[in-house]
Parts: structure tokens; C-alpha cells; sequence
């Protein structure tokens, strides 16, 4: 299974290796891990495993503070102010590093690429359009047709304008050539309420938040934005396998620190997670709650961080996206 030999690459170099002097001295007190998104959803329960983890394994309590709104970047820059000793850290998303630098209409309070420290990547997620059990689609295929004789009358909710979901909805329908209606929520649960409800149509989500919901028939699965699916629906396909080739949307957790955290502390953050997510028992937890385990090295997060900034200020400016 590639997660697995990819999973147990990195325990081998990292055990290879120590945690820094000054790791190895951090941290004194409890540790504030910030989620910038509501409790009960995707990031909510990332951040929560994560933390009880990482308690375990630096002996000291990490408590999740959940600071919720302008999709993740109120938290954000918290964390970019927050005194830089490795007690306050950041569960740190795409969408606040990649893309909300690069929207029109958002005006940041800090600087992302001095402010904050990349640490590592925690986890991908497998992500997914599903459809509310009022609408008949059942395939990518039904979705525009319909949408192509019925232009502007579909609606999708997503987290917020400017968020990831809102993105890879706009590159859906980019891609298909279709029209639907954008409907944004302060966040992925009461978005999700509202499909269930049967008053938004669809969705482009995260599969950690919206499983159980899957599980329970309140929504029903469409496919899947990147390959491969995931395991944990077999039978859904990937968009790219039917009838958008070119499709993929990715997204991540990670973790940061404040800017001008000590090297060493930020080393040390990367080789406790990346122990964590190495270990059998979580990979299997991160993967049947709809994750893909990674963890990676310093250089590697930062390197995404900037890939996906270029893909996804083409697809805001093709789709003239601005943040409200």
C-alpha cells in the first residue's frame, strides 16, 4: 500500500536522526494548537487527534483553541502575533497559505511568508462533490448536462467566499462549461446542514466531515477530486475519470508556527508529527476518517505552499473570484 511505504520512509530517516538540543527543552507549558474553523468539522477532529498525540509525546497538555471565521485567517494571524516560543502553533490549511495571499478583496494583517513558520504537513484530504438526496443525480455526468440546459439554476454551498471549496467548484465549472449559483456559509457545517436540509443542492468537501453524513444516506457521494479515491467509498469514481480528465483539486493540514520561532523548535515540531502520523494506529485512524497521511519535511511544505499558490491564482483569476 503506498500510504504505508510512504508512512514508513519517513519513520526510517527520522529515526535516523534527534530532536535538536532545544527541543529537547520545549515545551515548559501547555501548548495552544489554534483551528481557525468550527468545532465538529474536518479540522476540528484533525486538530484534536493531533493534539492528544502530541500531548502524549511532549508531556505536556496541547489544547485546541478553535477561533472561527474569515475561512481560517482570523486564526491565522493570531498565531502570526503570538509570542514565538512553540507554545501557540497554527493548524495551518492550504487555503490560508496558498490562496487567501493571492485573492482579490483580502486584505492580510500579517505577512504569511514571515510571519508564520511552516512546520510540516500533516495530512491530504480525500475530497468530493456530493449532492443533497433531494436532487436525482447520481453521476459527474448528470451534474452538467442538467447544469448546461439549466444554466444558473443549480446552487452549491461552500465554507466561505474564497475558500477552497468555493475554488474547486469554480474550477468544475469552469472545466464543464456550466453556470452554477454560489452559496456561501461561515464554515463547512452549516453548509452541510443546508444540503441535508435540502435547501443547497451540492457541494464540493472534504470526505472527514461529510462521512458520517455519507454513512447515515443524509447526502449522497458524487466522486471524488484527485486519484485515487478513496478506499474508505469504494464503488465512487474520481472527477478525472468521468469526463474531466484534466480535473484535480488537492488540499492539506499542517502545522506553523509563529514567524520568528526558533529553527529548532520548528525542527522539533516537524519530527514529533511526523513520528505521529508515522504511526501505524493513526495512519489508520487518519485514513479511515478520510485523510492521506504525509508528514514531510520543512522544505517540502514550503515548496507545496508555493506549487499551489501559482495553480490556484490562475483559477481565481479565470473566474474573476473576489473575496467579499
Amino acid at each position: 500500500m503506498k500510504t504505508c511505504l510512504r508512512i514508513s520512509i519517513v519513520l526510517a530517516a527520522l529515526l535516523a536522526g534527534s530532536i535538536p538540543a532545544i527541543a529537547q527543552r520545549w515545551p515548559t507549558q501547555p501548548i495552544m494548537l489554534v483551528n481557525g474553523f468550527p468545532p465538529g468539522g474536518g479540522a476540528d477532529i484533525l486538530a484534536r487527534l493531533v493534539a492528544g498525540r502530541l500531548s502524549e509525546r511532549l508531556g505536556q497538555p496541547v489544547n485546541v483553541d478553535n477561533r472561527t471565521g474569515a475561512n481560517g485567517l482570523i486564526a491565522a494571524a493570531a498565531v502570526a502575533t503570538a509570542r514565538p516560543d512553540g507554545h501557540t502553533i497554527l493548524l495551518y490549511t492550504m487555503s490560508m497559505a496558498s490562496t487567501a495571499p493571492v485573492m482579490p478583496g483580502v486584505t492580510l494583517t500579517f505577512d504569511p511568508d514571515k510571519d508564520l513558520a511552516p512546520a510540516v504537513i500533516i495530512a491530504g484530504l480525500d475530497n468530493l462533490l456530493y449532492v443533497a438526496n433531494k436532487t436525482p443525480f447520481r453521476t459527474v455526468r448528470e451534474i452538467i448536462d442538467y447544469a448546461r440546459a439549466n444554466p444558473d439554476t443549480l446552487t452549491y454551498g461552500s465554507s466561505g467566499v474564497g475558500s477552497s471549496y468555493q475554488l474547486w467548484a469554480a474550477q468544475f465549472t469552469s472545466m464543464a462549461g456550466i453556470r452554477m449559483l454560489h452559496v456561501p456559509f461561515r464554515g463547512g457545517p452549516p453548509a452541510i446542514a443546508e444540503i441535508i436540509a435540502g435547501r443547497v443542492d451540492m457541494m464540493f468537501g472534504n470526505l472527514a466531515e461529510i462521512l458520517p453524513h455519507i454513512r447515515s444516506g443524509a447526502v449522497r457521494p458524487i466522486a471524488f477530486t484527485s486519484t485515487p479515491p478513496s478506499p474508505v467509498l469504494p464503488g465512487v469514481p474520481t472527477i478525472a475519470g468521468s469526463g474531466l480528465p484534466e480535473f484535480r483539486a488537492d488540499n492539506w493540514f499542517g502545522i506553523a508556527a509563529p514567524g520568528r520561532t526558533p529553527r529548532e523548535i520548528v525542527e522539533g515540531l516537524n519530527v514529533e508529527i511526523n513520528r505521529i502520523v508515522a504511526m501505524p494506529e493513526v495512519a489508520e485512524q487518519l485514513v479511515g476518517l478520510g485523510y492521506q497521511p504525509r508528514g514531510g519535511s520543512i522544505d517540502m511544505m514550503v515548496e507545496t505552499i508555493l506549487r499551489d499558490r501559482a495553480k490556484w491564482k490562475a483559477v481565481i483569476a479565470a473566474n474573476n473570484i473576489r473575496a467579499e
